[in-house]
């Protein structure tokens, strides 16, 4: 008996001996790294110190973990596995990084460390001035009936210009036709207009009124219907001299009183006149004589009396033009409103500055509204196998021209073929980003690193607007097709706020850099900085960005 008892013992002893053996060679494995060194994308390589003490890694001369290309490391024999895998890091590694060495059930934790980590930072390239206000608000918007009398005719339509809500151009008023001409056969004599000439005129004029929820006064603005390839017909001939393309300045103010007595009659008050379009018909005595005769007797019948738009040229004349010979005979006075068309074909060195000198031969007597009344987005083709029309190069002259007239100081803006909604092509929805950006707006000094000079082409222009707190942002970066040169792709492109202002939020992107995108693409960013963000301006693009700010 005690012979097996003492076996008994043993048999225990030993096993319980063989265990503790067995338990403490699992505990003095060696989970520890002997080599972690990275490669940049320079080609350079920065060698880890390794701590296996306090289960740290540091890897120095790493300004950014994102240019680490690849890794080479090595650990102890008892390590069956390293989790996660080094390699899956590449391309989105961060200051600090953990991992872990297996083995069996056991395991040790490494923080790796970038030591001589800086973060990025950028110079600006753009600079945006929230104090350095300059030009005007734009405070109107007016759909131009001209092109199109019946646009409105769906009331729809009138909801989209003249509405409330989102998306709505939220409109001020209409520039409506005068169909004055034989070819037109509106006022055939004094006195009598024929209504079924203006059926859908009055028609589209109810509708946008009826759908009116502007806080200002509905305005109505009358401009001469010209779209004939006779200019003999441009006035009825009871209204016009032996030359059949210059009218009476008498009997033409009266076909406008005539004009203006039947909308009065229909519920319709005009209250602004352009006696000319596109050309210089009268000479500027017989316009002060028109001018006065109409002002006299739309007063004297007790009708609301227009003002006068001028000179509405088909482009401006600068020095040599007859609006400069208006103030030579001091007939300033017979305008209120300077008004005038400027096309894309206008928008160079050349035209530029006979714009800057009519405008402010405009301001030289009295402050007076500045109204774009025919902006244009025309079809441009720069060859005959170039079959797009209005594509997104054509940004450069189209909004090259607002942006002439912003930064002299625009009231009003009115396009000719406004895109009330939808459409297949960027110019569309280009041209109602951006107008419904400017409607309430005011521009503020903005410099790019090609300045603030817009009449270059070859360039990179730039503008930006301020509504409240509400900023807007436009780049255009294109460039003919049919010129060899391509635009560069900005990337990156750092962009400050000065003036001690901060970005509020998030900012809102729209980019156009595809025909076959009209839409263009929509994305937010988040600013680098509270006063910075970055964008990139791809080649051949127009960009429209849109942030708030807050001191």
């Amino acid at each position: 008996m005690k012979k097996f008892y003492i076996l008994f013992i043993s048999v225990f002893l030993f096993v319980g001996c063989s265990k503790e053996t067995e338990s403490e060679e699992i505990n003095n494995v060696e989970l520890n790294f002997t080599q972690f060194d990275v490669t940049l994308s320079s080609g350079e390589k920065s060698i880890g110190v390794i701590d296996n003490d306090n289960k740290k890694i540091s890897i120095p001369d790493v300004k950014d973990p994102l240019e680490i290309t690849s890794v080479t490391y090595k650990y102890s024999d008892d390590v069956s596995i390293i989790t996660p895998n080094p390699d899956t890091r590449i391309g989105q590694w961060g200051v600090t990084e953990k991992f872990r060495l297996h083995s069996g059930g056991d395991f040790e934790e490494y923080t790796v460390e970038i030591t001589d980590y800086e973060e990025a930072t950028y110079v600006n390239k753009a600079t945006i001035a929230p104090l350095e206000k300059f030009g005007r608000v734009t405070k109107y918007h007016m759909l131009d009936l001209n092109h199109n009398a019946g646009t409105l005719g769906n009331i729809s339509n009138a909801e989209s210009a003249f509405g409330q809500g989102k998306g709505q151009a939220k409109m001020n008023g209409l520039r409506v036709p005068l169909y004055c001409g034989d070819a037109y056969g509106g006022h055939p004599a004094e006195g009598e207009v024929v209504e079924s000439v203006y059926t859908t005129l009055l028609k589209s004029i109810e509708n946008a009124k009826a759908s009116y929820y502007g806080s200002e006064p509905f305005m109505i603005f009358v401009g001469l219907k010209v779209l004939t390839s006779d200019k003999a017909e441009y006035f009825p001939d009871w209204v016009t001299t032996d030359a059949p393309t210059v009218p009476n300045p008498v009997k033409y103010a009266q076909l406008i009183v005539d004009y203006v007595e039947f909308m009065h009659e229909h519920g319709h008050e005009v209250n602004y006149v352009a006696f000319d379009k596109e050309a210089a018909r009268m000479d500027v005595t017989d316009f002060t004589i028109a001018v006065d005769t109409l002002r006299a007797r739309t007063a004297r019948l007790g009708y609301v009396v227009p003002q006068i738009v001028a000179p509405e040229f088909y482009k401006p004349l600068g020095e040599s033009g007859s609006f400069n010979d208006l103030y030579n005979i001091n007939g300033q006075d017979s305008y209120d409103v300077f008004g005038n068309h400027y096309y894309l074909n206008h928008h160079n060195e050349t035209n530029h500055p006979d714009l800057k000198y009519e405008y402010e031969l405009a301001q030289s007597d009295k402050h007076r509204e500045a109204w774009a009344t025919e902006a244009h987005w025309d079809a441009l083709r720069c060859s005959s196998d170039y079959e797009k029309d209005r594509e997104i190069w054509t940004s450069e002259l189209a909004i090259g021209c607002m942006f002439d007239w912003t930064d002299l100081g625009l009231d009003l803006v009115s396009w000719w073929d406004y895109p009330l909604s939808g459409g297949n092509a960027p110019w569309n929805y280009i041209t109602r980003a951006y107008t419904e950006a400017l409607i309430g707006s005011q521009p503020i000094r903005m410099l790019d690193h090609d300045g603030e000079e817009v009449l270059s082409r070859e360039k990179l222009h730039s503008r930006a607007y301020i509504r409240g707190n509400e900023v807007n942002v436009f780049f255009i970066n294109t460039v003919s097709p049919c010129k060899t040169f391509l635009p560069p792709f900005y990337e990156e492109y750092p962009v400050g706020i000065l003036d001690g202002f901060k970005i509020d939020g998030d900012i809102s992107v729209t980019q156009w850099d595809d025909d076959d995108q009209p839409l263009g693409e929509s994305f937010v960013i988040e600013p680098v900085e509270e006063n910075q963000f970055l964008i990139d301006i791809t080649t051949g693009s127009f960009t429209h960005i849109s942030f708030r700010i807050k001191e």
